[in-house]
C-alpha cells in the first residue's frame, strides 16, 4: 500500500512485512516497552489478528496503537484493490482492533483506504464484526494460575474467518461499483453546499439556492467550511473522478474527518474508526448515493 505520509496516518501506524511474527508486529506498533505487564495480552492479540487474516488469505500490512495503547489495531489487505475511473486507486481492507483492555474480544471492520491520502470508509458488510480472542489466556484459580495459550485457530474459527473474509471481499466489490457511479455523477455549487450542510449541519439545511455566498459562509460551521474547502484542496481532488462529482464530495468528507477534525491525530483516528465520526462518514456515503 502506498502512503502520502512518511508513515500511515501521520506516524500513528507502521507498515510491516506480512511474514513478521506477532512479536515483531508488537515491536513495530511500539508496544514492546509500554505497559510491559500487558505485553502477553498484546502478543496474543496480534497472533489472533495474523492467524484470522491468513485463514482467509488476507495479510496484515499495517499495525498501530491508539490512546496510549488502550486500542491496538492491524490493517490487512483483502487483495481487493480497485481504481476509480482508471486513476484513483482504492484498497479493500480488514481493520482488526481490540478495544477492551483484557483483550478478550476482537473487532473486525471492512474498510476502504484511498491510496492518495489514506482516507478510510467503513463498508456495509454482512460479515460478523466481533469475535472472541481464542488466543487470549485467562487467569484460573489453581496453579499455574494462567490458562495455556492457543497456538492455532480451531477448525470452527478457521471456517468463520474464511466465511467472513469472503463476505468482506463481496462488500468491497459492491462498493467499487458504487464508487464508479459516484465518479460519473456531476454536481454544481448548490448541490455541494446542500450536501455538506446535510452531512455536518442537517438541522440548518434550507433552500440554499436562494442564499448568496456570504450568507452560506455565515451559516456554515467550521467543520462544514473545512469540508467545502477540501473539495478543491484535499489530495486527489484534482482527478477526473473527483472534480465536481459525488465521489469528490464523499472524499472531501472522509479527508476532513480522518485528517482534520479533532484535537490531534490520535483522537481523529479513534473518532473516525470507532466513534461518532464513523457514523458521519456513513451518513456522507448514504447522502452521496442519493445524488445518483
Amino acid at each position: 500500500m502506498a502512503w502520502s505520509n512518511e508513515k500511515p496516518w501521520h506516524r500513528l501506524g507502521a507498515e510491516i512485512d506480512a511474514h513478521l511474527s506477532p512479536h515483531e508486529m508488537l515491536v513495530k506498533a511500539k508496544l514492546d516497552y509500554k505497559r510491559p505487564y500487558k505485553s502477553p495480552a498484546h502478543h496474543e492479540t496480534f497472533r489472533f489478528f495474523k492467524s484470522f487474516a491468513e485463514a482467509g488469505e488476507a495479510h496484515i500490512q499495517t499495525v498501530g496503537q491508539l490512546d496510549k495503547g488502550r486500542i491496538i489495531w492491524a490493517l490487512a489487505g483483502l487483495n481487493a484493490k480497485f481504481t476509480v475511473k482508471g486513476a484513483d486507486p482504492v484498497e479493500g481492507c480488514l481493520l482488526f482492533a481490540s478495544r477492551d483492555e483484557k483483550r478478550s474480544s476482537v473487532q473486525m471492520q471492512v474498510t476502504t483506504v484511498r491510496e492518495v491520502c489514506g482516507n478510510t470508509l467503513q463498508v456495509v458488510c454482512k460479515a460478523k464484526s466481533l469475535f472472541k480472542n481464542t488466543f487470549r489466556r485467562v487467569f484460573i484459580s489453581t496453579p499455574p494460575f494462567l490458562s495455556p495459550a492457543s497456538t492455532q485457530l480451531d477448525e470452527k474459527m478457521i471456517q468463520k474467518a474464511k466465511e467472513n473474509i469472503g463476505l468482506g471481499r463481496e462488500a468491497i466489490a459492491a462498493f467499487a461499483s458504487n464508487a464508479e457511479r459516484l465518479a460519473t455523477q456531476k454536481v454544481d455549487d448548490t448541490t455541494v453546499h446542500r450536501y455538506m450542510f446535510n452531512v455536518f449541519q442537517p438541522e440548518t439545511v434550507q433552500d440554499l439556492s436562494i442564499i448568496d455566498q456570504q450568507e452560506i459562509e455565515e451559516l456554515a460551521e467550521k467543520k462544514t467550511r473545512m469540508a467545502i474547502e477540501a473539495i478543491q484542496k484535499a489530495p486527489g481532488q484534482d482527478l477526473e473522478a473527483t472534480q465536481m462529482t459525488a465521489w469528490g464530495l464523499l472524499n472531501a468528507v472522509t479527508y476532513t474527518v480522518d485528517h482534520q477534525l479533532g484535537k490531534n491525530q490520535d483522537s481523529r483516528l479513534r473518532l473516525a474508526w470507532f466513534g461518532s465520526h464513523a457514523d458521519l462518514k456513513k451518513r456522507a456515503f448514504d447522502l452521496a448515493l442519493k445524488l445518483l
